[in-house]
């Protein structure tokens, strides 16, 4: 009798599951996946929503399919633009999302839960602001590839080659949903017939705030992660330029006067290569000015943009998380309150490896 018990409940596991747990089938050639989307300010409540799926032609090219819809909710966009669509858009191979810089001053914390609740898409996602309308960068063709995986492999070398911090949806959400650490995104915008990277976007809870120029990227990097590889251009005195690359970094954290005010001492050691020089030769005495002139600058560099983040009340390189994690009943409301006077010295040590071949 107890053997026809179970096997009578395990038929009925089965049944269960068969018709309440099944997932709906989906053939890839009946349904459209958009590789990026892009989100376009219309009104305080309304956006645009602009999706591209790849097109592969007989002749082994890729061209590009754009649908366009708005609305105020970014589930809403997507069910008209399968209104739009012969196949069923699903949302699973999207490698991108950008938001055009007056979306991002407006706020995009819902338009990216709405990213995050949706179980298809990774959050390894790259995440974006444009400087413009999304719209017209979207619908342009760039390289061999369809746009999507054209922008996707645009961030991800530029992360790769040390140009720009790792980022993407998982991490921005992190910093989103942290009480002590503010999100920063990658800015670009298109350029003729590119689209380059412009900067760094920089956040305050969910709205853009201000941007890192490219020349600021660097020190900014070296604060966050250690770069291992990375270049940085110096403008020295009589019109003479020198190239650093193959740089990698290293950065150290102490803080002192935790029971009062804390005060913030980083330590960065940069390691790199004269790659070019445009000065006669590089001696000894060429290369410890070079080297004093960098540390110089960085620090300065270092300490300006520091400030700025103070002013506008922002923790991008998450300082109160160091803070946090020296100081033993931590209150948050009293580090917020203190942060924007808060003392943070950075000191800069340069090494040169090599000289290259600049003589």
């Amino acid at each position: 009798m107890k053997k026809k018990i179970k096997i009578a409940v395990v038929l009925l596991i089965i049944f269960s599951s068969y018709m309440f747990g099944r997932v709906q089938r989906q053939i890839l050639d009946d349904i459209n996946m958009p590789s990026a989307v892009g989100y376009d300010y219309v009104d305080r409540h309304t956006f645009k929503a602009t999706t591209v799926r790849p097109i592969y032609r007989p002749d082994k090219s890729v061209g590009n399919r754009t649908f366009i819809a708005s609305d105020e909710l970014s589930t809403q966009t997507f069910s008209k633009i399968n209104q739009q669509s012969s196949r069923q858009v699903v949302t699973g191979k999207l490698e991108v999302a950008l938001y055009s810089k007056e979306v991002a001053k407006h706020g995009i914390g819902d338009l990216v839960d709405s990213l995050q609740r949706d179980p298809s898409i990774s959050e390894r996602l790259f995440v974006a602001v444009v400087d413009g309308e999304t719209n017209k960068l979207l619908k342009k063709k760039y390289g061999d590839r369809d746009t999507g995986a054209y922008l996707s492999m645009l961030i991800e070398q530029n992360m790769n080659s040390g140009e720009l911090p790792t980022n993407n949806l998982h991490q921005f959400l992190n910093a989103y949903n942290s009480k002590l650490k503010d999100p920063f995104l990658p800015l670009i915008e298109q350029k003729g017939e590119n689209v380059h990277l412009k900067g760094i976007a920089l956040f305050k809870d969910d709205h853009y705030v201000k941007n890192l120029r490219q020349d600021q990227q660097f020190i900014f990097q070296a604060l966050i992660e250690n770069i291992k590889l990375g270049t940085y251009k110096l403008k020295l005195k009589n019109k003479k330029y020198a190239a650093i690359e193959n740089i990698n970094t290293k950065h150290t954290y102490r803080v002192v006067n935790l029971k009062k005010k804390p005060e913030i001492n980083v330590d960065v050691k940069v390691r790199g290569i004269i790659k070019e020089y445009t000065g006669k030769k590089t001696d000894e005495k060429e290369i410890a000015i070079i080297k004093k002139q960098v540390e110089k600058e960085l620090e300065k560099e270092a300490t300006a943009m520091i400030r700025t983040f103070q002013k506008l009340k922002i923790d991008p390189i998450g300082f109160g998380d160091q803070v946090r994690s020296r100081t033993r009943n931590f209150r948050y409301q009293q580090w917020l309150d203190q942060y924007p006077n808060v003392l943070v010295r950075v000191k800069v040590n340069v090494v040169i490896l090599e000289k290259g071949v600049v003589d």
